[in-house]
């Protein structure tokens, strides 16, 4: 056995005898290494790509999380999978503790949803369209590396331990209602485990949460939802907030159970329903925990409330506090703005009925700041989905494309950047970003979800033509 080296490395070939086979890695569990950091921990180690993380001090790795949590120390014992010799090599480091080992390891595979809840959005897609948009998720990592909501139906007890161990918080959970017999018929899934006691389990060993429920008319409303609200406002302050959503209704539902779409009268009915839970959550637990969506304030023909009140606006990415965020800024953005343009400009956002009730106040607003502007929105009925779906985000390519050819004379067309996918600026009907620029009669700029990038968008720079881009 090699005598241990001085300084940052210590370690050895595997100490036992002979050296593992092949057959005896395939065995292992780890994570493959895609690439390794020049000069890191894990270069002064030895590893390459190619190689396969099995542990770090003992501990197993099996996918990035465990990575991160268990290369946090500044003393690490590692053991992996040479590539070049198909040998488990053990070596041990020492690194700051801010300093990362350096590994970019292969994505884990997502765990999938095994439930078939009436309202699910994927049942209710056309055929035609990627692969990747009929994945339905259920994963416990997803939830804390990027919010995505889960059920909890598949965790584990080892699961649990984990994400208790590692401290995997906040997750984000589908609750819809707390009722068992309801949340089963909402999750068309029979002996769940009931929610609360999950929650429960959870919130107490630390693990902040957020939940939402997606509200379907005459089934997890009313009383059900009352006895929702309370049960998980009796959780708080762990458990920090609860989005109420409308559901969405697209026009592809065959042979799908029949939902009763949220209309503006029972939005309206709801949310004075909503404003009273409120209050009796506020009195009984000092917080109002529950916070129905923008969507049903535009829905209603009202406008949605100030969060002016709160550090953090809960649910952000639920459409909670979205008009809020959109216009906090608004006065300050506007004074920065020129008196008035060398020359006559039109332009024009595309965007859905609902979105037209959100802008419509940023469109007057700047029209009446900047002489020489003329900002219009194109309000666009989704015809991939119908108009039961009024999300600018869900748009697909063919309908800005369609809103230029209906709509022309205009200097410049506004695409929302939620519209796209991210990586590869795609839309939802695999239309290229590239392609609708390619075609446009103008040009074409991309606004975000906040005021100053939909201003910048107007008055900045276009995007540039495709070939260009490829320069």
């Amino acid at each position: 056995m090699t005598r241990p080296a001085k300084g940052y490395l210590a370690g050895t070939m595997c100490p036992s005898s002979p050296s593992p086979t092949m057959a005896q890695v395939l065995r292992q569990e780890g994570v493959k290494v895609l690439s390794v950091q020049p000069q890191s921990a894990a270069a002064r180690l030895g590893m390459a790509p190619g190689d396969t993380l099995i542990s770090i001090n003992g501990k197993p790795i099996g996918d990035i999380i465990d990575y991160w949590f268990h290369a946090a120390a500044e003393r690490l014992r590692v053991e992996w999978v040479d590539a070049r010799t198909g040998l488990i090599r053990r070596k041990q480091v020492r690194k700051a503790f801010d300093e990362r080992l350096g590994l970019e390891l292969e994505p884990f595979e997502i765990r999938r949803c095994n439930n078939y809840c009436v309202f699910c959005f994927v049942h209710q897609l056309p055929k035609g369209l990627r692969r990747e948009l009929y994945i339905k998720d259920e994963d416990y990592r997803l939830s804390f590396l990027y919010g995505n909501y889960i059920t909890g139906t598949n965790l584990s007890p080892a699961d649990k331990a984990r994400i208790k161990e590692q401290r995997l918080s906040p997750l984000y959970f589908s609750v819809h209602a707390t009722d068992q017999a309801v949340r089963e018929r909402l999750l068309a899934k029979r002996d769940i485990e009931p929610i609360i006691p999950l929650l429960q389990d959870l919130t107490e060993a630390g693990i902040f949460v957020h939940a939402q429920v997606v509200l379907c008319p005459g089934i997890n409303d009313g009383e059900i939802l009352e006895k929702t609200a309370f049960d998980l406002a009796s959780l708080h302050p762990r458990l920090e907030s609860v989005a109420i959503v409308p559901v969405g209704l697209t026009d592809h539902r065959e042979r799908l159970p029949e939902l009763q779409p949220v209309t503006a009268e029972y939005a309206r009915a709801f949310l004075d329903e909503c404003k009273r839970l409120q209050r009796r959550i506020l009195k009984k637990h000092g917080h109002p925990v529950i916070f129905p969506s923008d969507e049903f304030f535009l829905i209603a023909g009202l406008e949605p409330p100030s969060y002016r009140q709160y550090p953090e606006i809960p649910q952000l990415a639920n459409g909670v506090g979205m008009v809020y965020r959109l216009y906090k800024e608004l006065d300050a953005l506007l004074a920065d703005l020129p008196d008035r343009l060398p020359q006559p400009r039109r332009v024009a956002a595309v965007t859905t009925p609902l979105g037209l009730k959100v802008l419509g106040r940023l469109r007057d607003a700047v029209n009446a700041r900047v002489q020489g502007l003329q900002f219009d929105l194109l309000p666009m009925e989704n015809s991939l989905f119908g108009k039961g779906i009024t999300v600018s985000g869900l748009l697909p390519g063919a309908d800005f494309a369609r809103a230029m050819k209906e709509h022309p004379g205009y200097d410049r067309y506004l695409v929302p950047e939620n519209s796209l996918r991210p990586w590869d600026r795609r839309f939802l009907d695999d239309m290229l970003l590239t392609d609708l620029v390619a075609a446009a009669p103008a040009e074409v700029a991309i606004g975000g979800e906040t005021a100053e990038s939909i201003l910048d968008a107007i008055l900045g720079d276009p995007l540039p033509p495709p070939a260009a881009s490829s320069l």
